[in-house]
């Protein structure tokens, strides 16, 4: 039997090739200038995870996108993605909220070029999880300026501590230890960690169609009590080290590496309830079809 193989020409003589191409390329850009200018390994990872959602979700639907334009929307398109990239040639670091709303507009000038107006409302998904990322920002302000979670990280701490035998007392958002005491800033709260983790439920939710309603209530729940769980054990790692008079721990735990490291810690915990989730998702709609 002779294989035959697919000749490369005519796979880049098809739109679908180079559209793929493009978004591949746009999405390593935002990457790259995420990177470069926030230099935070949690802020990139977490803008991989959104592009990478993305994509997928294009991918899943791609035999039946329509990828129809006409010539204002394929200009138009062009005209935003040039804009976009000729304004990263020039991006001072004071700019980061440019790299925050840039992948919403190089995203609809991907569109247009692929879709046209008409047809944008076929990424209706895609265009959900950009604006998630944009109120990233807007989330944090609203919840810390309407609920104390410095305060509710103290008692919660304080709680814990008490219950594994420390001698502890609890001021405000001061936790104290026999020999030294930590104050609990918003900073230190994790609310990022919850805001972050509860919009991956949101992404997660939106690429895996729950039929469940209680799945779809549960996981944002969820997402927030990993967060909340963890950093306050961070946070007791944090109290002890202070009442040791280990101030290098305190320093290296209370810093950007340690906070990364629960950081991380919550992300594969919540990853790992994410797949639970998934695994009872096929077992019931296994389970409806046989019905």
């Amino acid at each position: 039997m002779k294989a035959s193989y697919p000749d490369l020409s005519e796979k880049l003589q098809k739109s679908e090739f180079w559209l793929s191409a493009i978004a591949v390329g746009l999405t390593i850009i935002q990457l790259n200038l995420n990177w470069k200018l926030l230099g935070n390994t949690d802020t990139v990872t977490t803008r991989f995870l959104y592009w990478a959602a993305i994509l997928y979700l294009v991918w899943k639907k791609r035999a039946i996108l329509s990828l129809k334009s006409d010539l204002f929307s394929s200009l138009s398109g062009l005209l935003i993605i040039f804009l976009i990239l000729f304004k990263t040639t020039s991006l001072f670091w004071f700019e980061s909220f440019f790299i925050r709303f840039s992948p919403l507009f190089l995203f609809l000038g991907l569109g247009l070029i692929a879709s046209g107006i008409k047809g944008l409302k076929q990424y209706k998904q895609e265009f959900m999880i950009l604006i998630l990322l944009l109120t990233e920002g807007v989330l944090t302000s609203v919840i810390s300026t309407t609920v104390d979670v410095s305060l509710i990280s103290a008692k919660f701490t304080n709680f814990l501590l008490w219950y594994l035998g420390f001698e502890v007392s609890r001021q405000g958002v001061i936790v104290s230890l026999p020999t030294g005491a930590i104050e609990i800033y918003p900073g230190c709260s994790g609310l990022n960690v919850m805001i972050l983790l509860f919009q991956f439920s949101l992404v997660f939710l939106a690429i895996f169609p729950f039929k469940n309603v209680v799945q779809k209530i549960s996981l944002p729940i969820i997402s927030i009590i990993i967060a909340f769980i963890f950093n306050s054990f961070r946070i007791i790692l944090m109290a002890l080290l202070v009442a040791a008079s280990n101030d290098e721990g305190f320093a290296y735990w209370h810093g950007e590496p340690g906070g990364q490291i629960f950081s991380t810690v919550s992300i594969l915990a919540f990853g790992f309830v994410c797949n639970i989730y998934y695994e009872k998702m096929k077992t019931l709609d296994v389970a409806s079809e046989n019905q």
